[in-house]
């Protein structure tokens, strides 16, 4: 149990580094559901519903937090989870939250905004 609560609190932090940039998130959690998969921007679009300038946002601020990475293919950029195994463990760990730990996480949050 004890372990489970040190994952939770370290999801949390990593967590709290989107919580006002929930398209971040839901592009982290679209690529944890897809880990080993590069998608292009087009393919981006099309599995999210996050507007243009809020994905592309998004898409630099995760790269820029060295959690998606780019390559190019035939002058094409494509996007990926990183590679780096402590950063892919934070957001596979994402996929692993329940309904009920989404609760208590995002009322934490809430609690830290709060007294900020």
């Amino acid at each position: 149990m004890m372990i489970d609560i040190a994952i939770q609190d370290k999801l949390l932090e990593f967590i709290k580094d989107f919580g006002d940039d929930l398209s971040s998130l839901e592009l982290l959690l679209f690529f944890g559901r897809h880990p080993h998969t590069r998608f292009n921007q087009t393919a981006i679009v099309q599995a999210l519903n996050v507007r243009r300038f809020d994905r592309a946002k998004a898409l630099r601020c995760l790269i820029n937090k060295g959690l998606v990475v780019t390559c190019s293919e035939n002058g094409i950029t494509l996007y990926s989870l990183t590679r780096d195994a402590s950063q892919r463990s934070l957001v596979l760990g994402l996929l692993d939250i329940d309904q009920h730990q989404w609760q208590l996480i995002v009322e934490r949050i809430l609690q830290a905004y709060e007294t900020v």
